[in-house]
């Protein structure tokens, strides 16, 4: 009888890109995920592919993220964010 392997799932800290409309004009972010801490916003999505491609590959602040204090979100789309 053949054991079954369960997948494990990470459930830790990721980064990724999004694209939002702000104020009339497209941004690009890095969010950290699962929080949704925005660490850069830019124009161009290459800019942003950087920072999200070098902080999955070495995880700067390990499993506890970013601290809040360098989110670039606005206090009003934060307290939005929460509800």
């Amino acid at each position: 009888m053949k054991r079954k392997i369960k997948k494990r799932i990470n459930k830790g800290v990721y980064y990724k890109s999004a694209m939002v409309k702000k104020d009339g004009k497209i941004i690009w972010r890095a969010v950290e995920m699962p929080r949704g801490l925005v660490l850069k916003e830019s124009f161009f999505e290459e800019d942003v592919k950087q920072v999200v491609k070098f902080q999955n590959k070495n995880k700067t602040f390990g499993k506890f993220g970013f601290p809040t204090c360098f989110d670039r979100r606005s206090d009003e789309e934060i307290s939005n964010s929460k509800k």
